[in-house]
């Protein structure tokens, strides 16, 4: 990343609102004035908007059946498939790669809604290739993480889908565009499920992706929407790490030689002290002592807390998009008014 980020308890979302409409979504996201906007991710319109179908347009041997709800892929036919695939990526023609309306109806509507609009910083999100590769499986149930030449390829199909999306979203950033790269099964990382996944394929794989996105003059996020090693995540080289900080904020003290490393090199943390499955009960004041807890257990260590507090972005702990309308309300208006708090 050419100069720090330092966004000075900013505030920004994950990605998915428990929302159908389009319309109706970028609306509940300009009416929450977030400092950082992002374009929403609609799981519940069709399945083709959940996680991984989002970004699987383009894939090749990747096939979806909406009517069943269904994933898979078939690498019968793969070397046939990848040859083209190959000549698109190597082209450095962003249009194959595009993301469809179909696939992301609230990007298009945030273009249409945010025309003439800027703020500093603009975000937008892409599946991590763990999570993408973990969540494909093959007739016999084997993930596509498997296969090695359809894992390569998934890896440039998402580092174009990510530089597609900042050029996409560039015109409403005055300084840069934020794109997390959002790896849920990160959170189980070092579990018996995992257990072929080194460290070493980590840092590989994630940092592809940073790289693409550093290419394209963007900030590179990592979402991990629970607990891990986040000294293995810190490592692969993330600007900016966002986790779970309601339940597991004060575990990011247990690494702090690599904290020290992240914000040596103008990285952030994004702490998600705002509750989201956990909201319904949750007050402001509550969420502001979490938030207090995660900074003292650094500055326990050695960290000066104006240092931490420049080097903070605040989030919820994950998406909203299967908590249902009220509680991802809830879960906005808290973010909302702890940003408002904390910058007074």
């Amino acid at each position: 990343m050419a100069d720090a980020f330092r966004p000075n308890l900013m505030t920004t979302g994950i990605g998915s609102l428990p929302i159908v409409e389009p319309a109706e979504a970028v609306s509940f996201l300009l009416d929450a004035d977030l400092s950082i906007p992002f374009w929403p991710q609609l799981p519940k319109r069709r399945q083709l908007e959940q996680m991984v179908p989002q970004f699987s347009e383009f894939m090749p041997c990747v096939w979806i059946d909406e009517a069943e709800g269904r994933i898979g892929f078939d690498a019968a036919d793969k070397y046939e498939r990848l040859g083209p695939f190959y000549e698109a990526f190597l082209s450095e023609d962003l249009s194959p790669f595009a993301i469809s309306e179909d696939a992301a109806a609230g990007l298009y509507e945030f273009e249409r809604r945010a025309a003439g609009r800027t703020w500093p910083i603009v975000k937008g999100h892409v599946t991590g290739p763990l999570t993408f590769c973990m969540g494909i499986p093959d007739a016999d149930k084997s993930p596509l993480y498997a296969d090695a030449d359809l894992r390569d390829a998934a890896v440039k199909l998402l580092t174009r889908k990510a530089q597609w999306q900042i050029e996409r979203l560039r015109p409403f950033a005055t300084d840069r565009v934020l794109i997390f790269v959002d790896e849920p099964v990160l959170a189980a990382y070092g579990s018996s499920a995992y257990l072929g996944v080194t460290e070493e394929d980590v840092w590989q794989l994630e940092g592809e992706v940073f790289a693409a996105i550093h290419e394209a003059g963007a900030i590179a996020g990592m979402h991990v929407c629970g607990n891990s090693d986040w000294g293995v995540m810190i490592s692969a080289g993330p600007d900016v790490l966002n986790f779970d900080a309601w339940q597991y904020g004060p575990t990011m003290a247990l690494y702090p030689d690599q904290v020290r490393a992240l914000l040596d090199r103008g990285g952030c943390i994004a702490w998600g002290v705002v509750p989201t499955t956990q909201v319904a009960g949750a007050t402001l004041e509550q969420v502001v002592t979490r938030l207090d807890e995660c900074l003292d257990a650094l500055a326990a260590k050695g960290f000066d807390r104006d240092e931490l507090r420049a080097a903070a972005l605040l989030t919820p702990a994950c998406g909203t998009g299967s908590i249902g309308l009220e509680n991802a309300r809830k879960t906005f208006s808290l973010l909302g008014r702890l940003g408002q708090l904390v910058t007074e």
